[in-house]
C-alpha cells in the first residue's frame, strides 16, 4: 500500500491488515451499494459492469453480495495499479480490473446484469453518450454523480469554475462545462477526467434521459455534498 503513500482515497476495514495512508472515504462500508442492492437487486449471481471503481472498494462489496462476477473499467492507470493491489490486499476472487477508456468499450461489449457508475458521469465531456452506451447494455443501472443546480452553485465560492447552462447538441437535456481547480489537476492522487472541463447535466435533464428510455428511476439526494450537487440513482425497465 505504501508504494501510493498520499494517493489513497480509502480507509481500508479494519480486518484488511493494512493501512491505505491517508485515506479519507470510507468506501468500504458505502451505505449506496446496499441501497442499489436493494433496489436493483439483489446483485446474486449478477454479471455487474463498474465503471470507475477508484480503488476497489465497491467491487470488494459487489463480490461480497453474491455477483457471479465483476469486471471493473479504470481509465486512470494509478488507479487501475491501486485497484490491483486492493484486489490482493482483500483477496477478490471474481473480480477483473481492465485499464481503459469504458466509453468506447460499452460500444461493443456483451449486456451485464447491472452496471454501476459511482464518480464517473460528472467527469464525462460528453455524459449523453456515456449514459445512451449504459442504457443499451444493461436495465438495471446504479449511479452516483454531482449534478448542476444554478442556485446551489452560484452559492459556491467557487461558481467561477462553471460556464453558462446549455442544451446538449441539440437534445431536450442541458448541461454546463465544468473547469477543474489547477491544484486539483496537480495532485498525484488526481482521478477526474482526462480533460480540463467536464460537463455536468442538470438535475431533471439526468432524470428526465433515463424516463424517455422507460426506465424507472428511485433517487437519493446528496444535494449538500461539500464539492456540489449530489445524487445517487437507480434506474430500472
Amino acid at each position: 500500500m505504501d508504494l501510493f503513500h498520499g494517493e489513497w482515497s480509502t480507509i481500508l476495514p479494519p480486518d484488511a491488515g493494512a493501512v491505505a495512508s491517508p485515506g479519507y472515504a470510507e468506501l468500504f462500508t458505502d451505505p449506496r451499494i446496499a441501497w442499489a442492492n436493494e433496489v436493483l437487486g439483489p446483485f446474486e449471481g449478477f454479471d455487474v459492469l463498474e465503471l470507475g471503481p477508484l480503488e476497489g472498494a465497491h467491487s470488494y462489496l459487489l463480490e461480497r453480495l453474491g455477483a457471479a462476477s465483476v469486471t471493473a473499467i479504470e481509465g486512470n492507470s494509478r488507479a487501475f495499479l491501486k485497484c490491483l493491489c486492493m484486489k490482493e490486499v482483500m483477496a477478490m476472487k471474481r473480480v477483473t480490473y481492465k485499464l481503459g477508456n469504458f466509453v468506447p468499450y460499452l460500444a461493443d461489449c456483451p449486456r451485464f446484469d447491472a452496471i454501476i457508475a459511482c464518480g464517473v458521469l460528472y467527469h464525462m465531456t460528453e455524459p449523453l453518450v456515456l449514459l445512451e452506451r449504459m442504457a443499451s447494455k444493461a436495465d438495471r443501472i446504479m449511479l452516483w454523480t454531482h449534478y448542476y443546480d444554478h442556485e446551489a452553485i452560484q452559492a459556491r465560492p467557487d461558481n467561477n469554475l462553471y460556464a453558462k447552462p446549455a442544451a446538449l447538441k441539440g437534445s431536450p437535456y442541458r448541461g454546463v462545462k465544468r473547469f477543474y481547480p489547477e491544484a486539483a489537476m496537480a495532485w498525484r492522487g488526481f482521478s477526474g477526467g482526462s480533460e480540463r472541463h467536464a460537463v455536468w447535466l442538470e438535475h431533471d435533464s439526468l432524470i428526465q434521459f433515463f424516463h424517455d428510455r422507460g426506465f424507472t428511476t428511485s433517487v437519493q439526494s446528496d444535494a449538500a455534498n461539500s464539492n456540489g450537487p449530489a445524487l445517487s440513482l437507480c434506474a430500472k425497465r
